[in-house]
C-alpha cells in the first residue's frame, strides 16, 4: 500500500532548475530515521507502562522518493510504503503522522525563536545534526504545515543542535597541509591556511595521498568531510572524511584566483578586469610546473588584464608580465644598484617557454 506522506520544498540556488543533488538524499534518509525514532517516544509516552514499542512497529513505516511535483522549486513527493500485510495491522499508523506534525512544529520554533514543542524530546535533536547538513548559505528545507511551511535552514538546524549540546556538525571543505600522522589512531594533524590546526580521521583509502602530502609545505590538500564546531561556529575538529585531494603549489594558485573577483575599473575607475577563462590557463600553467627551489612572486593584476609577477632579492628586482589573452611573457630583471637591466620576451605557448621563465629568475636571484 503507497500513501502521499509529505512534499517537502527544497529552495535555493542549487534547487532552481526543479532537480535535487544527490547529497540531499542523507538528509531525506535522516528524516525517515527521526519520524520513526520520534513516533516511538509518542507511542510509549501514550502506553507508560510498556518499555518497547509493539513488535514490528518501525517496520510498517517506509519513506519512498516517488518523484519531483512540477510547481515546485525543488519539491520531491516521499510516499508511505506498507506491505501487504502490515498495512492490514493499522493501528500504528497515527504516530507517524504525529510525528510528521511534531517534528514540522518544531522546525518552525527555531525558525522563528518560539520555545519547542513540549512534546518533542531534546535527546532526539541531535538527530538535527545530520537531517538538514546538506543545506548550504541561502538555502532552506520548507516542511509543509498547517499555519504554513516550517523552514530549515543552515542556522536554524544550528540552533536546534545546540539546543540538546554544545556542539554542531555540518559539512566541511577544508584546504590546509598535513602535518603529524597517527597511523595507529588513523588520524593526521590538518594545517589549516589560516594557521589553525585540527585532528582529522584517515580512512585507509587515503593514507597514501597522506603520506605524500605529509610535512611538504608547498603541497596542500583538500578536504571534504563533516566538521564539528562549537556555538561560536569555531572549527573543532574533523569527524569524517570523505574526499583528500592533492593542491600543489596552492599558496601560489590562491593568490591568481584572487584575481577572478576583479571588475572592470578597478583601477580607480580604470583597469581591465583578467578574463576568468584566461586566469585558468595561467593557474594550470603555472601551478602544475612551477619550481621548487623558486620562492614563489607577488601576483598582481595588470592594467591592461593581465597578470605582473615579481620576485625582489636584492640587489635584483625581476618581473614577469604575462599578457592576457596573446600568452605573451615580459620578461625584465634590474639591478637595484647597478641599474644593469635584462630583458627577455616568451613565447607561453610554445614548448619549453615556462622553463626558460623560471631559469632567467633563477639566474639573477642571489642564493639564500
Amino acid at each position: 500500500m503507497k500513501t502521499e506522506f509529505l512534499k517537502p520544498r527544497f529552495t535555493g540556488a542549487r534547487f532552481d532548475e526543479h532537480t535535487l543533488p544527490v547529497d540531499v538524499a542523507s538528509d531525506l534518509a535522516a528524516y525517515e530515521e527521526l519520524v520513526i525514532e520520534l513516533a516511538k517516544h509518542l507511542w510509549l509516552s501514550e502506553h507508560p507502562g510498556r518499555e518497547r514499542v509493539p513488535r514490528g512497529f518501525e517496520k510498517g513505516f517506509s519513506l519512498h522518493l516517488e518523484g519531483m511535483v512540477e510547481d515546485g522549486s525543488a519539491k520531491p513527493l516521499l510516499s508511505w510504503v506498507v506491505a501487504g500485510a502490515l498495512a492490514l495491522q493499522g493501528g500504528n499508523n497515527i504516530y507517524f503522522e504525529q510525528s510528521r506534525d511534531l517534528i514540522a512544529e518544531c522546525v518552525s520554533a527555531s525558525a522563528t525563536n518560539h520555545p519547542l514543542p513540549a512534546k518533542f524530546p531534546k535527546d532526539l535533536l541531535d538527530h538535527f545534526n545530520v537531517f538538514g547538513r546538506s543545506l548550504r548559505e541561502g538555502e532552506a528545507l520548507e516542511l509543509p504545515r498547517a499555519a504554513g511551511p516550517a523552514q530549515l535552514t543552515p542556522e536554524s538546524r544550528k540552533k536546534l543542535v545546540l539546543d540538546a549540546q554544545r556542539v554542531y556538525s555540518k559539512d566541511v571543505d577544508l584546504t590546509g597541509r598535513v602535518g603529524e600522522i597517527d597511523w595507529e589512531k588513523q588520524t593526521f594533524r590538518l594545517r589549516l591556511e589560516e594557521g589553525a590546526a585540527i585532528t582529522a580521521p584517515l580512512p585507509e583509502n587515503f593514507s597514501e595521498l597522506a603520506r605524500q602530502a605529509g610535512g611538504k609545505d608547498r603541497l596542500s590538500v583538500l578536504i571534504r568531510g563533516v566538521g564539528v564546531f562549537d556555538a561560536y561556529d569555531r572549527l573543532q575538529k574533523l569527524a569524517e572524511t570523505h574526499h583528500l585531494e592533492l593542491l600543489p603549489n596552492q599558496t601560489l594558485a590562491a593568490q591568481i584566483e584572487e584575481l577572478a573577483a576583479l571588475q572592470d575599473g578597478w583601477l580607480e575607475g580604470q583597469g581591465k578586469a583578467p578574463d576568468k577563462d584566461q586566469l585558468a590557463w595561467a593557474t594550470d600553467r603555472l601551478v602544475s610546473s612551477f619550481p621548487e627551489d623558486l620562492p614563489f612572486p607577488h601576483i598582481g593584476p595588470t592594467p591592461e588584464g593581465g597578470l605582473f609577477l615579481e620576485w625582489i632579492q636584492k640587489p635584483w628586482r625581476i618581473s614577469a608580465e604575462i599578457l592576457l589573452p596573446d600568452h605573451r611573457c615580459e620578461l625584465q630583471a634590474t639591478n637595484t644598484i647597478t641599474a644593469k637591466s635584462d630583458d627577455k620576451d616568451l613565447n607561453l605557448d610554445q614548448a619549453g617557454a615556462l622553463p626558460e621563465l623560471y631559469t632567467f629568475v633563477r639566474s639573477h636571484l642571489t642564493p639564500a
